[in-house]
């Protein structure tokens, strides 16, 4: 049994009970968290760690949402939420290059915006990737040919119990993945680029030409998640196969499920035309696996996170 009072005094953050978090996920679906907690900062992150894992309370860290699916039936246990405590971005510019710490809540399109027109790139390409900094990390995120893990210096996690900072080269990073599942991504030190005149205009007409490509084929008007699944592995030509483009084959865009629907922009997202529940999300994420199994013989493969209880 949780004590309420004994939490309140362990942390400096705010504390809520029985909270609904439709409103932290970009597909604007979710049921409610047992306990909602907002950590003042990395210390505060920490203390309320300690105190689930002391009382044996579950928990799950939360940043901007924008990569994940929550449960209709919500969350069991304590959900601990960075967002606005955990947004500090530090720049410390050097002779032709930047070194900048970045908290794991920041919104990753703002701060590439931000350090594109100081001058800095590296991050442009990730322009269009909506969510934040730590769950970028976490799942190395990419766009047009570039990852955030080249840019990476180094992450701060707590594992352990414990405040650590880990260098690059201490973790495994691949497509759309990293060994971090278990740590609690806290911030980290990006290393970027000073760019020339000439490469920062360059760099600003390659960032708008791309923003247009992404309104234009993407639903940005409706509450997604972004990609649903990730692109299978070249086909054995060493072609590319796009998990949007083998959707669409299958004759599912604009396939609707209650108030979910595949995109008719683009068939790897699926979108809230208004009152979609996770469980309609889930009907329609099963009708493409196993229409793309049938048409294809290819397993799709996740790239959103499902929180909390599903059938």
């Amino acid at each position: 049994m949780l004590n309420l009072e004994e939490l309140r005094k362990a942390i400096r953050g705010e504390v809520q009970l029985n909270y609904n978090l439709a409103k932290f996920s970009s597909f604007r679906i979710g049921g409610n968290a047992d306990v909602f907690v907002s950590p003042k900062d990395k210390c505060d992150v920490l203390s309320a760690v300690q105190f689930f894992e002391k009382v044996k309370l579950p928990y799950l860290v939360l940043g901007r949402g924008s990569n994940v699916l929550i449960s209709d039936k919500g969350i069991r246990g304590a959900v601990i939420s960075l967002r606005e405590n955990l947004e500090r971005v530090e720049l410390k510019e050097e002779q032709r290059e930047a070194l900048v710490y970045v908290e794991a809540g920041a919104d990753l399109p703002a701060l590439a915006a931000q350090m594109l027109k100081k001058g800095y790139g590296g991050l442009e390409n990730l322009s269009g990737i909506p969510g934040s900094v730590g769950g970028a990390i976490l799942m190395n995120a990419g766009a047009y040919g570039k990852e955030i893990f080249e840019v990476i210096e180094s992450v701060e996690v707590i594992r352990d119990g414990e405040i650590k900072t880990l260098k690059r080269d201490e973790i495994a990073y691949r497509y759309r993945g990293t060994d971090l599942e278990r740590d609690i991504i806290l911030a980290c030190n990006l290393r970027l680029k000073k760019l020339s005149a000439e490469e920062q205009k360059a760099a600003m007409e390659n960032r708008k030409m791309w923003m247009e490509k992404r309104r234009n084929t993407q639903p940005l008007t409706l509450p997604n998640a972004g990609s649903i699944f990730k692109n299978p592995p070249p086909d054995a030509q060493g072609n590319a196969r796009y998990t949007g483009a083998l959707i669409e084959a299958c004759g599912l865009k604009g396939k609707r499920i209650g108030d979910a629907q595949i995109s008719e922009k683009h068939a790897n997202f699926i979108v809230n035309l208004g009152n979609a529940k996770a469980s309609d999300v889930i009907a329609l994420i099963e009708l493409a696996k196993a229409e793309v199994k049938r048409k294809f013989d290819i397993t799709l493969e996740l790239e959103i996170k499902l929180l909390g209880e599903f059938d």
